[in-house]
């Protein structure tokens, strides 16, 4: 399968994406180092968290690998909005400048949404990088998060793959991070009111 200039979305510190040559619906990560551990750590959750995350309304799917002539690919999801084009991440999707009330709103609802599946879903992140969700959207002026990336963790005995109260726990105390994060960075939208609603007791 080749992979030209014309199809690459973006690079990390880990993989670079590009569209899928034969199916625009799809990526190819191809990671910068074949013994990654970044990586085999998200594989490893996927193999065995497979049924979970099948089930999943935030993690991208995975179909499997690829050969390309640039080394071995992992064909994912690619996130796409309703017009077809890839999606923003949280980082450019969120403003850095005044936003007016009704857009404030359509930001704390995606926020608070995100925030119910997420505690549900229980999803193992490594960290709260904004740049790992995405803004899709789905419908006019409706939007969904999604997670594309650093999911899994780099335990050796990862008790929050087979326990649900460690799933739990963690859960809570990343989603934490993330809203304390939030607030720091972006206090005009997480203000003191929606940060006592967004932070999960």
């Amino acid at each position: 399968m080749k992979l030209t200039d014309e199809l690459f979305i973006g690079a990390g510190g880990h993989q670079a994406t590009f569209i899928h040559p034969t199916d625009m619906a799809k990526c190819i990560k191809i990671a910068h180092d074949p013994d990654d551990g970044d990586v085999k750590k998200e594989l490893r959750y996927r193999r065995i968290c497979k049924e979970k995350l099948e089930k999943s309304k935030l993690v991208t799917k995975y179909y499997g690998t690829a050969e390309t002539n640039k080394g071995l690919g992992h064909v994912f999801e690619r996130v796409l909005d309703l017009d077809g084009r890839t999606s923003k991440d949280l980082k450019d999707f969120l403003p850095t400048e005044d936003i007016d009330s009704e857009k404030l709103k359509m930001i704390q609802k995606l926020l608070l949404n995100f925030k119910e599946d997420y505690l549900h879903e229980k999803i193992a992140i490594v960290d709260t990088d904004i740049t790992n969700f995405m803004v899709q959207q789905t419908a006019p002026n409706e939007y969904q998060m999604r997670i594309v990336d650093n999911i899994g963790t780099p335990v050796a005995i990862p008790l929050v793959y087979y326990f649900d109260f460690a799933a739990t726990w963690k859960s809570k105390k990343y989603w934490n991070f993330l809203a304390d994060w939030l607030h720091r960075h972006y206090p005009k939208i997480v203000n003191e009111e929606f940060y006592k609603k967004i932070r999960s007791n």
